[in-house]
């Protein structure tokens, strides 16, 4: 926590200004400050907030998965991972659930060992990279700071309080969000997205989900 969180990007909404909206839906008066922070309620806010942050990244959105990614070999004969990989998948036709990703480190179930075989050279994974709060997209930052308003008060305060944002808000949110995944993906049946088969990028369940968010049914 701390500086590292904050946004230094004129324009964009920072991780202070979603700390001090969770203030603002609780009635508690806004911080100047992430670092060194000694107001619990700001503390709270803010794990809360990372905390929904990282779960909504998970999923994998377009800009923060990448197919075919090279993983290496180091001079131990090991494939190590970077901590900031939150779910990392691998081809099952090519490599037939051979390899596992466990811990920091690739594991071969075959031989069971962290060593790969000196014929390996790099290992292509498809991979959903944790991003920091000022790398996501805004619309991604305004759902998520909606999304953990709502749990924040609900957690302080209790589930019979009254709340400045609702679910519709959070709803809404997400909305522009899916819409703006589809703008930026654009992939179709036909040709795919940028750089990829059509298969892998044609997900007619995303806009499926657009429609039922408006709703109120969910996937």
């Amino acid at each position: 926590m701390g500086l590292a969180n904050q946004s230094v990007t004129p324009g964009r909404s920072g991780l202070l200004d979603a700390v001090n909206i969770l203030l603002e839906n609780i009635g508690e008066q806004p911080v100047n400050t992430l670092e060194n922070q000694q107001i619990t309620d700001a503390r709270i806010a803010e794990r809360t907030l990372l905390e929904f942050h990282k779960e909504g990244q998970i999923k994998g959105w377009s800009w923060n998965t990448e197919r075919d990614y090279p993983f290496s070999k180091d001079s131990s004969g090991e494939v190590k991972i970077p901590t900031n990989v939150l779910k990392l998948s691998l081809d099952p036709y090519l490599y037939a659930g051979r390899y596992q990703h466990r811990g920091t480190r690739l594991y071969d179930t075959e031989y069971r060992t962290y060593i790969l075989e000196t014929t390996i050279d790099d290992i292509l994974c498809d991979v959903i990279f944790g991003m920091s709060w000022d790398e996501c997209p805004e619309a991604f930052n305004r759902w998520i700071t909606i999304r953990s308003a709502r749990v924040f008060a609900q957690r302080v305060l209790g589930d019979s309080a009254s709340f400045r944002y609702t679910q519709e808000d959070e709803k809404a949110a997400q909305v522009v969000l899916e819409r703006m995944e589809q703008e930026q993906e654009q992939a179709n049946l036909l040709t795919g997205g940028r750089n990829h088969l059509p298969f892998p990028t044609y997900a007619p369940a995303s806009g499926l989900s657009t429609r039922r968010i408006t709703t109120g049914i969910r996937l």
